[in-house]
């Protein structure tokens, strides 16, 4: 049986180019070239853009979604400042899923997963229980989604919901879980057809 040891905890940090940003009602700033954002956000490590290494897609300091892309340089491994590259079909603003300030921020908890099998990478995110973000393809370097709405209409949250996938069955269909502020995990099957993506 192998054990796995992981490494002490230490900040994120990311190739700033200027000063580090920071939520606008932080009373602290941040030092060195750390990763702050809105607080209880989820953030998720994919390899997004396909290149083999992990990104992370997550809320920046002014609620808006955004892409930190990992690179590597001379054989080191940097994360480049997060873009705004997300957007919602016939939206002009970039995708904002916390525009709120103070206690009110953050508090978005995302997966990211081919949830439809059709190849591209979708958005799973809090609402009552889920809202699935269906990604319908990218217009000069924006990835646009599309609202398709709750999963199911069980209300599992007056606050927050932490929705995820797991592999529950040898189909290759994922299994919608979410955490819920009752302390119990509810799982719902994947419906759609297993067409081996």
């Amino acid at each position: 049986m192998k054990i796995l040891v992981l490494a002490r905890e230490k900040p994120i940090t990311v190739e700033w180019k200027n000063k580090n940003p920071k939520p606008a009602w932080n009373w602290w700033d941040p030092k060195d070239n750390n990763l702050v954002t809105q607080w209880r956000t989820t953030p998720v490590a994919v390899d997004w853009t396909g290149d083999g290494l992990t990104d992370l897609v997550m809320l920046d300091h002014e609620g808006y979604l955004a892409l930190f892309q990992r690179e590597k340089r001379n054989e080191k491994l940097v994360l480049l400042p997060g873009k705004r590259i997300f957007r919602l079909e016939n939206a002009v603003e970039p995708l904002r899923l916390n525009e709120r300030s103070a206690g009110g921020s953050g508090r978005r908890k995302i997966a990211v997963i081919d949830f439809d099998g059709d190849g591209r990478l979708d958005l799973l995110v809090n609402s009552q229980n889920a809202n699935f973000l269906k990604n319908i393809g990218n217009e000069n370097n924006i990835t646009i989604f599309k609202d398709m709405g709750l999963l199911d209409e069980k209300r599992l949250a007056g606050h927050t919901s932490s929705p995820s996938v797991i592999n529950l069955s040898d189909n290759n269909l994922e299994t919608l879980i979410i955490g819920a502020e009752d302390g119990y995990i509810y799982y719902k099957n994947n419906l759609r057809k297993n067409n081996n993506k």
